[in-house]
Order: C-alpha cells, then structure tokens, then sequence
C-alpha cells in the first residue's frame, strides 16, 4: 500500500535502472525505499540476487563486498571464485587509496565481462552500512557499469556530497506532503476515518509513508471512525525507531532524559522544562543542534511529532507519571495551561475536562493550534458528556475555523451536536454550514428544513444566526435572491439579534446593495469603522468586498488592512484577504501586482483543505490567460468547471467563461469568444449589475467582429440599462467604447477624441490601453494605417507600464501593422510555427485528437490553433484547408 504513493519514484528508478544498468534508492528508513526495492524484484523478469548486508558488515576492510561477491557466485562461480582477487581482499587494510582503486577497476571489469544468460538484478539494501573500502568499490562499480546485464538495486540513507557512494545514479526520496500523505490515509482506510483523525496520523508520521501505515494499523477501530478521544501521542510500531536513529542514536543521558520530559506534553515552557541546571541548558543545545527540538517563542517541542511518539512510547508509566508531578509543580502559578495539562495525569476532578476545553480554545486563538487540538482530546478523553462541553466545543470549533483547520472543527461539531440543548445544536449546525462553505462552497439545498417552528420558539436567537449564516454563504455564491429571502426571515427575529447578529445583518446587507450598485451604506460603515471599536473579521471582509463592488478600491484596501491587522486572526481570513486584494488589483487593471498576489495565494494549495477553493481557482486561471499560458490554465479550468459542477455554482461557471471570452477576443479568434460569452450571459442571467462579471462590452465586441452587428446594437441597449440602475466608472466607460464600435467610419474619430479626452487620472489605465487597442483595429479597417499603428503601440505602452507583457506583445503584433509588412508569398508564411506544424499534421490525414499526441498538447489547444488557420487562409473546413493548399501557395489580393 506504501508504494501507492512513490509510484512515480519507482518509474524514475526503473528508466535508471534500463539505462545505467544501477540505481540507487537515497533516503532515511520509513521513507518507502524497501518498499521500492521490494517491488523492482517482484516484477524482474530474471533472476534475483538479495545480498544480505548487516550492521556488522564494517567489521574489517572489505567485509562488505566479499559478501556481495558470496551471493553473486551463484551466476558464474568460477569468475566470482577467483583465488587473486579473494586474497588482495584478504590481505589489502583499505587505507591505501591507490590500492583500493585497483581493486574497484577489477571487480568493474570482472562485472563488465560476464556472459549472463538474463539481465540479472543484484539487491543491495543497506549499502552505506557497510565498510568504507568497500562502500568506495561499490560506488566506483555503479558510476561505470552502464550497458551490463547484471544490474544493481541499492538503498542508503541520506548521503553527503563527499559520501564514497555518492554519484551513483539514484533518487532521492523526500519527505511527502501532507496532501499526498492525507490522501494515502484515506486509501489505507477505505475512506472510514473520522474528521481529524487521518491529519493527526499524518503529522505524527511525519512524512514519513511507512510509518503512516504502522500508525494506522494500530489505531482502534473506536478511535479510527471517531466514536473515542484519541490518545496522544499516537502509538507506533516497534521498528519506528529505526526511522529516526540518525537524529537520537549517541545521545548523552542528560539529553534523553530531557527528550523524555518534553515528550509529555505537547508544548514546554523552556524556563520550566530546563529549570535551573545548565547542565540541562546544554542538554537543550544538544538535541536542539541535531534538530530533534525547535523553539517556539517561550516554549519548545520535538521538531517530528514521531520522535515526540517514540520516546512517549518507550517511557514507563511510573516515569510519565514522575514527569508530570515534576512538570505541574513547576508550571503553577508561571503557565496556567500547562500546569492543567499535566496536573490532568495524576490528579483530575470533574472540572478537568471544561479546564482543559478552555485552555485547548486559547491556545487555538493564540496560534498553538496542535497543542490545542491535544489538549481537547485529553478533555474528551477525561469527560466528553460533562456539563457546559457543548459549549466550549462550538468556541473550539470557531477557533479551528478562523485557523483553517477544517476537519478539527468538524471533529469537534460532531461532539457538540449531541448535546441536548437545542441553541449549542443549532449553534453547531451554523458552524458546520460554514465550515462546508469555506471547503467546498456548497450550501444546503433545502434552507427550510434548516430549522423547525418548535427550535423557533425555543432558541430564536441561534435560528436567526443560522438563517444568516446560510444568507452569508448564498450572498458570496453571488445568488443575491436567495441572500436576501434568508435575511428577510432573521430580521423578523431580530428582537432576539445578540451583537454578533445584529453587525452580520447590516453588513450582510451592505453587500446585497452594493451587489445592486447602491455603495452608499458602504462608504458610510467605512467611515464608522475607527468609531465602533471592534469589528468582526466576516462583516470586515463584507465591507471589503461591497466596496470592491463600488469600485471604493482604496476604501475597500483601507477595510482589508483592519482584517489583517486583526491580532492574528486565523489562516481563513488571510486567505480570503489575499483573494479579494487580488482581485481589487485586477479591476483596478494593476496586472503585474495581481499576478503577484494570485501567486501568494497560490501557497494556500499546499494545505490539506484549501480555504475558498473557488476564488483561488478562479483567480489562477485569470492569471494563466493574463500570461498568455493558455495551454497551462486548461488544467485549472477542468478543475474549476468540476468544483463548479459539484458545488451547483452557476455563477462560478459565469466568471470562468467571461474570463475564456476575454481571453479568445483579445488573441483574435472573436467566434470562440462568442461562444463562450453567451454561454456567460446565460449563466449570468439574474445578474443585473453589469459591474459583477462584466462581459457585456466583450461580447458586443466579439458580435461586432463576426459580422453580427443587429445582436451587438441590441445588447448595447440593454448594457445601458443596466448601467443607469448600477452606475459605476468602468461601466460608463465600457459602454461609450461600445457605443464607438457601432459607429460609421466617417465618426469614429472623433468620437475617439471624445472618449480618450474623457480619461481621468484615477481610471483604469489598462481599460485605456484595451480601449485604444480596439479603436487602433477599427481605424485599421477603415484604412487609416498610420493613425492605427499609433494607437497599436500607445496600447503596447501602456499594457507594459501595468504589467500585461502579453497583451504588450498582441498589441505590437495587432493585424494593423500588416500593410507595412512586405508581401508574403506563401500561404503558410501568414500562419505561426505552431499553427504550421499542426498544417502540417493535418495534411498528412492524422486527426485531432492524434495531433495533439503528436505534438504533446491538449486536445483543446490543436482546436484553437486549427480555427485560427481557418480564419486566416479564409477556410471553413479540413477539406477546404487541404484543397486551398493543394492550389497553390499565392495570397489572394489585399
């Protein structure tokens, strides 16, 4: 099951071991290398050679390879026989350099020259183990022996650059990331693990796949599917120790004996932890220089929560027990939490468990997100059903959420919905509502079965919370209907509106107006923010984006700064943060600043649950197109459209084919951008506000460059409509450049000198580069080259200064400069190398899909480059292509 997850390792190492005839497999124990090995010898189609090398074999010079020579005469027992060779082993102490270079030259050769039947695999585990002369044999054997066919499979620990067997062909394995570590707890479980319990294991493994397997297979069943607290740390297998002996083996006993005292907690105040000793101060330094400990502020913890495992598991009760008496004396009075924690071992009353649930929700808040999340488990563990722990476990939760740890909250939920008080189950129902939206964007269908009339009655307060919640999540899925119904109905509860309630109301409303184009009860609320104190982070971020929606860019910045100035106020709120300044820099029409930015938040996919899936997918693909990286962002838009899909989030499909349109219209193919615009326009069809997705003027554009000028003039109609009920600056804009297209030739320029003469200082400089793009191209079919050319690098100028290389380069490229080009002679001159090789393929009867193999790109991307051919040779088919090329290669008259 362990090799599900170096499945690519193992083809690197199989390509190695075809072209090098050697390959070795470089990484600490429980990494996954015997594994490898193991499943290179499985599938050998010859015979197999396991050499048997031991922790012993460095006893004497050359141990190591007279063994290797042992196993390997069972091919050619003369060759390997030899009575010379045997006896300059023998005789030779492997301090002579030269003479252990002689004696590596011969055995490659001795390799080099045997007739073997079959490729042959020799297996070689542990080959750093063995002595250095022949460590120093081995690897001068595996850096020459290419073209053999008796072929070698080795493992090692990590090596150093000046190791003897370093050089060798090999891969390095690397510790594996969370995400794939997750992942292969899911497959080892069948998808059976409780929320928390697969990421507790997986941190505890600590990278580490071998032993990932060992943690979960001494789980119980009661732990594993969450019905009982865990015990942390988590037990490991017996041979976990062989996976961190590098980092503890010749420890001094002071050092252990202070690893063993860190060990039972999962956090240690240093002034208590060392006390007064320095002896235990340079104990301290000891473990800290091999990096078994890493400081945290004040306290410090094991660096690898397996080594924090191990030595837990190798205590004695009576010692843990003599730890914690010891710890909780000197934490008294100095570290409150703390001494609860160890205090809990040894002398634990009724009010433990909410002590230690109180203590587990500061620490969250604080940032000790792992301690907490032990700290609570401790307290299930000591009183799950105690009185008032519903309670303290939905502030738990609330905490994890703020920190992005998803799946704990939901751990912690699922505990507080048992109570039987009806306002902490509603109040956890709300929480996992949210939590859900922040993975998966997903809210529940039926909102009426949400709450009953008899929960009414008895906890009107917490129905209304739920209702706004779920009005919170449909308001940022942009359903503005469903938003304002649900805060409709807890308003006619607001008599019951505690603080929290009252503020998420108003703010929640703040942003179904500015949703409609109305941003004065924004500005307002902006400018009372210094005056009201303390704000919570969600109405913050409403704000924000209400005042992005209004095109208050600078206001809406000032409101993130509040947000994330916040005293740490969790990873979720970053994130959305990062993702509404990105996009604020993309209206803006600062693209270099919103590139960096999509990149920042690009690090929020590393985690195991990512924080608003959507935007971060959705901000990607814009910043793929922005590059000009179509072929890349065709990956992010499968996933996008799947999340889309799965979420029911029509909206997001809207965004995704605006984004597509703009991109087609702007590399010149304007009938693919129709497609994909109206496809906008129909998802987009409540939207009345056309400042939200803003598609309309790209697709009057694209209408208008397909000969479908009747559709574009009606769609202008009802673009101004839309504007004079949701005013804004870039719509206005937008609006007189579409208006501009519709024009004659003959008032085109003028027209032009009205709009670019209407530019403000404070308006978007890249919608004034797009608008001179397009105008350049208009004044190019009328024939005014020379005034075309100008506004053609005018754009290219100003798309540079913002940061668009991209467009920079489609502007200097822009069909106006065609007529100064001297005349081409041959058909395929007009077309791109790329769009020749596809030419090319077309004409020798290979289809698209087979050229997209051909040539190693999607098959989307063969399609695209096919219809720019068709556009630019004035074709409409495969057949007409083959025909007009067959012709003649002469250009039709300008």
């Amino acid at each position: 099951m362990t090799m599900q997850i170096r499945l690519a390792e193992l083809e690197q190492m199989r390509t190695l071991l075809e072209r090098h005839s050697a390959v070795a497999v470089i990484g600490p124990p429980g990494m996954g290398g015997e594994e490898m090995l193991a499943a290179l010898e499985a599938e050998a189609e010859g015979p197999v050679i396991r050499v048997p090398i031991g922790q012993a074999e460095d006893a004497r010079p050359y141990s190591g390879l007279e063994i290797i020579f042992s196993a390997l005469r069972a091919l050619e027992p003369t060759s390997f026989g030899s009575v010379l060779l045997d006896s300059r082993l023998r005789q030779d102490s492997g301090e002579n350099m030269a003479a252990a270079l002689t004696i590596a030259d011969e055995v490659t050769s001795l390799i080099a020259g045997l007739v073997l039947e079959h490729p042959t695999l020799a297996i070689v585990p542990d080959a750093d183990v063995m002595d250095r002369p022949s460590q120093l044999v081995l690897g001068h054997l595996l850096r020459r022996i290419a073209g053999s066919r008796l072929r070698f499979a080795v493992s090692t620990g990590e090596l150093n650059p000046s190791s003897l067997l370093a050089g060798m062909p090999s891969i390095v394995l690397k510790r594996v990331s969370e995400r794939r570590m997750a992942d292969l707890a899911d497959r080892l479980t069948g998808g059976r693990t409780a929320a928390g319990v697969a990421a507790t294991a997986v941190r505890t493994a600590s990278g580490r796949p071998a032993a990932l397997c060992g943690i979960i297979e001494r789980l119980p069943r009661n732990q594993l599917e969450g019905d009982q607290a865990l015990d942390l740390p988590l037990r490991v297998e017996s041979n976990a120790e062989d996976m961190v002996k590098t980092a503890v083996n010749g420890l001094s006993e002071g050092a252990e004996e202070l690893l063993d005292l860190m060990s039972l907690a999962p956090l240690s105040p240093r002034p208590v932890v060392l006390g007064a000793s320095q002896d235990s101060w340079e104990w301290f330094s000891e473990l800290e220089s091999r990096g078994v400990v890493e400081r945290d502020g004040t306290f410090s913890r094991c660096s690898e929560e397996l080594i924090r495992a191990i030595r837990y598991g190798q205590s004695t009760a009576d010692a843990r027990l003599s730890g914690h008496t010891l710890l909780a004396q000197r934490c008294e009075g100095l570290y409150p939490e703390l001494h609860h924690w160890h205090r809990s071992f040894f002398e634990a009353t009724d009010d433990t468990p909410l002590t230690l649930f109180d203590d587990a929700c500061h620490l969250v808040q604080e940032g000790m997100v792992w301690a907490g999340i032990e700290f609570a488990e401790r307290a299930l563990a000591l009183g799950p059903d105690a009185e008032g722990t519903s309670t303290l476990l939905n502030d738990l939760a609330e905490a994890l959420l703020d920190r992005g740890q998803i799946t704990f909250a939901l751990r912690y939920l699922d505990h507080a919905s048992r109570s039987g008080s009806v306002k902490e189950t509603l109040r956890a129902r709300a929480l996992r509502i949210w939590a859900e939206f922040l993975t998966h964007q997903s809210v529940p269908l039926r909102l009426r079965n949400q709450w009953s009339s008899s929960e009414i009655a008895e906890a009107p307060m917490e129905v209304a919370q739920l209702q706004l919640v779920l009005g919170l999540c449909h308001a940022l899925r942009r359903e503005t209907a469903e938003a304002q119904e649900l805060l409709e109905t807890a308003c006619s509860l607001g008599a019951h509106f505690d603080r929290r309630s009252r503020e998420l109301s108003r703010f929640l409303g703040i942003l179904l107006d500015c949703g409609r184009g109305l941003g004065e009860s924004a500005i307002a609320a902006f400018q009372r923010l210094d005056a009201t104190g303390e704000v919570d982070p969600i109405s913050l971020l409403l704000l924000s984006r209400g005042l992005m929606m209004t095109e208050e860019y600078d206001s809406a910045l000032a409101t993130l700064d509040c947000l994330d100035d916040g005293g740490g106020r969790g990873e979720a709120w970053d994130i959305q943060s990062l993702c509404v300044r990105a996009e604020i820099a993309i209206r803006r029409g600062d693209i270099g600043l919103a590139i960096a930015l999509i990149d920042k938040c690009a690090s929020a996919g590393d985690s195991e649950q990512m924080i608003r899936r959507d935007r971060l997918l959705i901000l990607r693909c814009w910043s793929l197109l922005a590059q000009g990286r179509a072929s890349d962002a065709e990956v992010v838009e499968s996933e996008l459209t799947a999340h889309a899909m799965a979420s029911q989030n029509r909206s997001l499909l809207a965004e995704l084919n605006a984004l597509q349109g703009n991109y087609l219209l702007r590399v010149g193919l304007p009938a693919e951008a129709v497609r994909h615009l109206h496809r906008c326009e129909e998802l987009a069809s409540n939207e009345l506000n056309p400042n939200i997705i803003r598609y309309e003027p790209d697709l009057i554009e694209a209408l208008l460059a397909t000969g479908r000028r009747e559709h574009a003039g009606m769609l202008v109609q009802v673009f101004h409509g839309k504007v004079e009920r949701a005013p804004s600056r870039w719509a206005e804009l937008a609006l007189e450049r579409s208006r501009f297209l519709l024009l004659p030739a003959e008032g085109r320029l003028e027209a032009m000198g009205r709009l670019l003469g209407s530019w403000r200082p404070e308006d978007s400089q890249f919608e004034k580069g797009v608008t001179l793009l397009v105008m350049a191209r208009r004044l190019a079919e009328s024939g005014a080259d020379a005034a075309a050319a100008e506004r053609s690098r005018l754009a290219a100028g100003i798309f540079r200064e913002v940061g668009s290389d991209h467009l920079a380069a489609a502007a200097r490229l822009a069909p106006v400069d065609a007529p100064e080009q001297p005349a081409r002679s041959s058909l395929l001159d007009v077309l791109t190398p790329d769009e020749r090789e596809v030419v090319g393929l077309v004409r020798e009867g290979l289809k698209n899909r087979e050229i997209a193999g051909q040539i190693f790109v999607s098959l989307r991307t063969v399609e695209l480059r096919l219809t720019s051919v068709y556009r630019k040779l004035d074709v409409s088919s495969r057949t007409e292509l083959i025909a007009r090329l067959t012709r003649g290669s002469e250009l039709p008259a300008a």
